[in-house]
């Protein structure tokens, strides 16, 4: 009985320790990856403002609201060290609202410093006015751009419900409220509602690009017929200035504007979306560990099914990443 006894003070007094250990490993752990987190801010904080040096913004994957980009864009315009900015675009387009709003904070980040467009594999319709406000625009001998034009697109379901017999009412304030309406069918008043706001965004965007491109209104509107081309197709169409990519895009602003030689091409990324982590402090040092594509994927994870209203896509249903 007595060993028991002992037996039992040992092994509940060597739990103890096991414990202590755990807690002094669990710290440990912790202060390692304050000390990396720490380290990885300060290194990107020295590389993206202490250095002079010709910045580069991405715009990939579907456009949205893009808010911390736009945030993104204010700080290389206030800041001194950026010489230049390359705007690289691998992206299908998106919502229409989301391009103007990209396209009027890089008109304004022009009239500080010099920027130009490099598009990846695919800069199409709002990809494609987001270049517009640009110096110079450069493209890859086969990138995919152009589809310029303005899309709404709903869903009838009017035989399904007819179907399966089921019938969707409404009582309205009037007979335009809530259409088009993808359960009452086809409604010409509704259709001809949507078209008068798809021409009006469609001639903005046409006189954006006249804006924009070496050629007058007349031609803007004959290549906004909703075309894709290649980059060596849009080169020739004038759509285009350069063929080429963001190392020959930075080379051009340093010859262009007599700007340093030895300058680098250096990535600017937004700052993490800490809302999107719980537990506050520590989800700021798991932010910064993770890389940037995760990231993303928890800032874009609503934004990507969230095309409503006029959108400016080519494939709006698939998400280029």
């Amino acid at each position: 009985m007595s060993f028991d006894l002992d037996h039992l003070i040992e092994r509940r007094q060597l739990k103890r320790k096991l414990s202590v250990w755990r807690i002094i490993a669990v710290i440990a752990l912790f202060i390692l990856v304050i000390g990396s987190s720490m380290s990885l801010i300060l290194d990107a904080a020295d590389l993206t403002t202490k250095k002079d040096q010709i910045a580069k913004i991405v715009f990939a994957g579907t456009i949205v609201g893009q808010e911390r980009k736009l945030k993104l864009i204010k700080d290389l315009e206030k800041d001194d060290h950026v010489k230049g900015v390359v705007v690289s675009i691998n992206s299908p387009g998106g919502a229409t609202s989301g391009g103007e709003a990209i396209y009027d904070a890089l008109k304004e980040l022009r009239k500080k410093k010099p920027v130009v467009a490099s598009m990846d594999a695919m800069a199409a319709s709002a990809g494609y006015l987001i270049a517009l406000p640009t110096e110079r625009i450069f493209a890859r001998r086969t990138s995919i751009t152009g589809s310029i034009g303005v899309l709404f697109q709903y869903t009838d379901l009017s035989k399904l419900m007819e179907t399966v017999g089921v019938e969707m009412r409404s009582v309205k304030s009037a007979p335009l409220k809530a259409e088009p309406n993808p359960f009452s069918g086809k409604n010409p008043e509704a259709e001809a509602m949507i078209a008068k706001m798809i021409d009006d965004s469609f001639q903005w965007f046409v006189d954006l690009v006249a804006e924009n491109r070496p050629f007058d209104r007349a031609r803007a509107l004959e290549l906004a017929d909703g075309r894709v081309v290649t980059g060596g197709q849009a080169l020739e169409l004038q759509l285009v200035d350069e063929l080429g990519g963001p190392e020959e895009a930075k080379n051009w602003l340093i010859k262009q504007h007599n700007l340093d030689t030895n300058l680098k091409l250096i990535e600017w990324k937004p700052e993490p979306i800490t809302q999107s982590f719980p537990f506050g402090f520590a989800s700021r040092m798991m932010a910064s560990l993770l890389p940037q594509p995760i990231i993303d994927l928890f800032a874009q994870r609503n934004d990507a099914v969230q095309l409503d209203g006029l959108v400016s896509v080519w494939q709006a249903q698939k998400n280029e990443q």
